[in-house]
């Protein structure tokens, strides 16, 4: 999930409900759809874990991270052999910590990091939970459990399951160890290895970005965008390269109304980010009204968004 704001946004999957009792499909559809008023009104008066987690879910994109503990918590509370439930909650925690004072932060990160490990334990095979923690290897110092070593054997696990993916840890560690050149050799061989090689062009875009390499950015942006297997999300994140590249604003305008108009909306990039994203590149543009617009759109679906209420105020 890489929206304007922290790396650990990144990156979420629709959890399939199949447990007796479980929140409806419809109601999980609205996550998707990034109507998160909806999602919140309908899960509230529900009593199980997987409403719990869902309702974690909805703070946590709308980046409520006290709520999205709060009920992550409760829904492991209520069942705490769920992998997906831990790896939630681990990212509640992270983003928590990383929005809280340094005296805080580490504990909070600590918490993060056991959730993270624990997600990993209770699922081997979770490429994803993986993926995550090695993130959190990779950031976190050592004194807080951190260390490149530890993401390298993350990797490791992952190849057996997702060679492309491996290859992004691997990546990562080297730009964490000033490696560039390796970090972007890692970043290729992961597209060559992926099924949806779109992802890791953006993850390349991506990179490129940190490094100013801006120019690099917009060639891959548009790879990305002209990769037949690309899924509808890909116009969302090459989007949000361009955005906080600073570059070409009507073609990220473009990418966010064609990813709207799409059909293929995802958790990941709901609805209401992509109104407050275009909303920011209307205010880049110098399109103030078109701006005002879509940050009540944004908030007409996630009331909660207080990025949005925020914006909105700026230009009232």
């Amino acid at each position: 999930m890489k929206f304007p704001y922290s790396k650990f946004s990144i990156l979420f999957l629709l959890l399939v409900i199949t447990t007796i009792g479980a929140a409806d499909p419809a109601t999980v559809q609205l996550l998707s759809l990034g109507r998160m008023n909806e999602a919140i009104r309908a899960l509230s008066n529900r009593g199980d874990p997987e409403s719990f987690n869902l309702l974690s879910r909805a703070y946590y994109a709308m980046e409520r991270w006290d709520d999205a503990v709060k009920w992550g918590e409760r829904a492991i509370a209520e069942r705490p052999q769920d992998a997906s439930y831990h790896l939630w909650l681990a990212r509640a925690y992270g983003r928590k910590a990383g929005d809280s004072n340094p005296l805080a932060a580490a504990g909070i990160a600590r918490k993060a990091k056991n959730e993270f490990e624990r997600a990993v334990q209770l699922d081997p095979a979770n490429v994803e939970a993986r993926s995550d923690l090695s993130k959190y290897y990779t950031e976190a110092p050592a004194i807080m459990g951190g260390g490149l070593d530890k993401a390298r054997d993350q990797a490791a696990q992952v190849n057996k399951y997702d060679a492309a993916e491996a290859h992004s840890i691997l990546a990562q560690v080297a730009a964490k160890e000033k490696r560039y050149d390796e970090a972007e050799s890692q970043f290729r061989s992961a597209i060559k290895e992926a099924r949806n090689p779109a992802q890791y062009w953006l993850q390349l875009a991506d990179f490129y970005r940190l490094r100013g390499r801006f120019d690099d950015v917009q060639k891959t942006v548009l790879t990305a965008t002209a990769q037949p297997s690309r899924s509808a999300e890909a116009y969302f994140e090459a989007a949000n390269e361009l955005y906080l590249s600073g570059r070409d604003f009507p073609e990220a305008m473009q990418y966010l109304r064609k990813y709207l108009d799409s059909g293929g909306l995802v958790e990941e990039a709901p609805a209401f980010r992509a109104h407050y994203l275009l909303g920011q590149v209307y205010e880049k543009m110098g399109r103030g009204s078109a701006a005002t617009s879509e940050y009540e759109a944004s908030l007409a679906l996630a009331s909660g968004f207080d990025r949005a209420r925020k914006a909105l105020g700026r230009l009232q």
